[in-house]
């Protein structure tokens, strides 16, 4: 069976000429985190609306500067984990906007937290970047907790289970399913003290509902589970008139990138399968299609 998600419409024909000037301000943005790479928060938040523009136009990322700007807000997100996780001072090398970038290394901030690290590592796995998603997955969950919540922001306490259970899936560490069990117990409403009962339930617990499935490798219910959680994150996006024209909308980081990992599954394991079509999983990504066109 397979299941179709159709994407809401989030185009806008005005976009077109702020998509004509990112190519420039993609280079002021990089250069902001070399520059200034404590803070990494600013020029991070830049390549985000870029990519999310790109991606409002260009859903299946048939263009290569969709797929640029989607390479970049990965790369960016990496190195402001990296930049910000490794000893103060010392020197890093990142491949970024298509560069051999210097960075120096700073001290932890709030921009070093778990919210960051979930989509850093999504987007790693969305652009096969197994070598920067791994590398994230050696940085200490403790040290998200302290330098994210440093500046007073709090996290609901799922979000560190779920990264011990995105590490010890990809480390292949013990405690893989007890980690994803307690997040799903702690994203339930009933027991979350932070997030809103339709935030929970349409946008944080689909994601941990899939990677059950996809570790446990029952692809039927990894399928039902995923085109339930684009179905949730449709009707999240589509509440209001003013949430459906949000960028944000175009797709869901987290359930784009195991529907990249259940793909990749699928054509090395002849017992697994994918079956979700949906203009929320951009094509061209979820594929491969622009693998290899240049360097990340």
């Amino acid at each position: 069976m397979t299941y179709t998600v159709n994407r809401h419409d989030i185009s806008n024909p005005n976009y077109e000429s702020s998509i004509a000037r990112i190519p420039e301000r993609r280079k002021f943005y990089v250069q902001w985190l070399i520059d200034s790479p404590f803070d990494a928060g600013g020029p991070l938040t830049g390549v985000q609306d870029q990519a999310e523009l790109c991606l409002a136009m260009d859903t299946d990322v048939d263009r290569l500067e969709t797929w640029e700007a989607w390479v970049t807000y990965m790369q960016m997100s990496e190195a402001t984990l990296a930049v910000s996780t490794a000893e103060p001072g010392t020197q890093l090398t990142r491949m970024i906007n298509h560069q051999e970038r210097t960075l120096t290394a700073v001290e932890p901030d709030y921009f070093t937290n778990a919210s960051n690290w979930l989509t850093a590592f999504y987007l790693a796995v969305t652009c096969r970047d197994q070598e920067r998603y791994r590398s994230l997955c050696e940085i200490p969950t403790e040290l998200l907790r302290q330098a994210g919540e440093s500046r007073g922001s709090q996290y609901n306490p799922y979000i560190y289970h779920l990264i011990e259970a995105l590490q010890a899936f990809v480390l292949n560490r013990p405690g893989l399913e007890e980690h994803l069990l307690q997040a799903m117990k702690l994203s339930d409403p009933a027991n979350a003290e932070i997030g809103t009962t339709e935030v929970l339930n349409k946008l944080t617990f689909p994601p941990l509902n899939t990677l059950m499935h996809l570790v446990r490798r029952n692809s039927d219910k990894f399928n039902e589970a995923l085109a339930e959680g684009l179905e949730l994150f449709r009707s999240f996006h589509t509440a209001t008139p003013e949430r459906a024209e949000e960028l944000d909308g175009g797709t869901s980081i987290p359930l784009l990138a195991l529907a990249c990992l259940a793909y990749d599954t699928a054509g090395q394991d002849p017992d697994f399968h994918f079956d979700v079509e949906s203009g929320y999983l951009p094509k061209h990504i979820l594929q491969r299609s622009w693998h290899g066109e240049f360097p990340i």
